[in-house]
């Protein structure tokens, strides 16, 4: 009789430590990659693109031995904010506006509309950003002018 109360005792105690593990909420799956990339590259691209805040987006999103694969610009993520903050001050009326992001794995596509001035009709720009470690270690670029025509009603965007 005793071995058979250890034994249901036992048992009631088992089931109550199931019955709470299965009350307990699941743990939330880690992010992907491609999630941790869209966390990084989309602020980053709203600082920098649409509010023009050159200095606080690379500080903040870019690490400091960024690589540049324009063949027109410097290594470094110093070298890039004073390039980009002079580009801004001799063109205080550009515009940037960002269009789409295209996120895989740890790179990103930022697809945007770039024009120096009002009237100009801009730039259509993709920059590929590669993320390591939390902050964008790499770019690349293309940029085309929007033409005046087009041989399609399609825009750029």
């Amino acid at each position: 009789m005793k071995k058979l109360l250890a034994a249901a005792a036992a048992a009631l105690s088992l089931a109550a430590c199931v019955s709470i593990e299965a009350n307990e909420a699941p743990a939330a799956a880690a992010p992907s990659q491609t999630e941790v990339t869209r966390g990084i590259v989309t602020p980053f691209s709203d600082l920098f693109c649409n509010q023009g805040k050159v200095r606080e987006a690379f500080m903040t999103h870019v690490a400091p031995g960024y690589i540049q694969h324009n063949p027109v610009a410097a290594d470094g993520r110093d070298t890039a904010i004073a390039a980009l903050e002079g580009f801004r001050a001799a063109s205080p009326q550009m515009t940037c506006e960002v269009k789409r992001i295209i996120v895989d794995g740890n790179l990103a596509a930022v697809h945007s509309h770039v024009k120096p001035t009002p009237e100009h009709r801009g730039f259509a720009v993709v920059d590929i950003l590669r993320v390591e470690n939390g902050m964008i270690v790499e770019h690349w670029d293309v940029i085309q002018p929007v033409p005046e025509t087009s041989r399609n009603n399609n825009t750029m965007f």
